[in-house]
């Protein structure tokens, strides 16, 4: 199965759901049940996917490595960020060395986040 905003958003909403749950999270994050009833609630949100929980797991650890570029993107001088249009903002000039810096941030030059990373964080 192929990832697309709908799964990426889908994934967040059903790990936000799960956050405050200590019953799902050990010291460094889902443990074994966390994962399992994640992946269980995405399949039964998206009969048709079907994806394993490995699957879930490496699109975490992506999306993550997104939102900490974009996070740390932010600190740097000449950057901003724009709420309502969840974009990271910045000068022509500034971009090369932004993304030099913070290689996972390129894909979100010129684009919106189309789901909110922060809850996974």
């Amino acid at each position: 199965m192929i990832w697309n905003n709908v799964y990426e958003k889908g994934l967040v909403d059903v790990m936000h759901d799960h956050k405050d749950n200590p019953k799902f999270k050990g010291q460094n994050g889902w443990n074994r049940d966390g994962w399992n009833s994640i992946t269980t609630k995405f399949n039964e949100k998206f009969p048709l996917a079907h994806f394993s929980k490995q699957q879930l797991q490496e699109k975490e650890r992506e999306l993550k490595g997104y939102y900490k570029a974009i996070r740390d993107s932010r600190k740097e001088s000449g950057v901003g960020w724009n709420d309502t249009l969840c974009m990271v903002l910045a000068e022509l000039e500034v971009w090369p060395r932004l993304i030099r810096d913070h290689p996972k941030v390129s894909k979100f030059r010129n684009r919106r986040l189309s789901h909110s990373l922060f809850f996974i964080v």
